[in-house]
């Protein structure tokens, strides 16, 4: 089940203030979403549930907050790019495929505890 148009706006919101955009065009607040709403898929996944507590829109936003990284890097893997002036300082951060899954694996890991299995 998906989450309401109200808390799919709030997380949005969340999700933009989080990554620092400060007025995101259409295309971006879309991509946003579909990473909104993979991430609570993810994560229902994970849990074995058909709903979505609002207590675990924390790890929804952290993923989705990963999964948009991943998505706005260059085909090189670019992670974060900085540049300064003054003694000209340049600095360029990668993120490989390994952190990727370790992030998603630290930010589900959180949620174990809560986790239905069942046979």
């Amino acid at each position: 089940m998906a989450m309401t148009d109200a808390v799919l706006e709030s997380c949005l919101e969340r999700l933009q203030r989080k990554l620092g955009l400060e007025e995101a065009d259409e295309d971006e607040l879309l991509l946003l979403q579909d990473e909104v709403e993979d991430a609570e898929r993810e994560v229902l996944a994970y849990l074995g549930c058909d709903t979505l507590e609002s207590r675990f829109l924390t790890q929804v936003l952290a993923l989705a907050a990963l999964y948009y990284r991943k998505d706005m890097a260059d085909s090189d893997g670019e992670q974060s790019y900085s540049y300064s002036e003054g003694q000209v300082s340049e600095s360029i951060t990668y993120l490989t495929e390994a952190e990727y899954r370790s992030g998603v694996a630290e930010i589900l890991d959180t949620l174990a505890r809560y986790r239905v299995v069942s046979c």
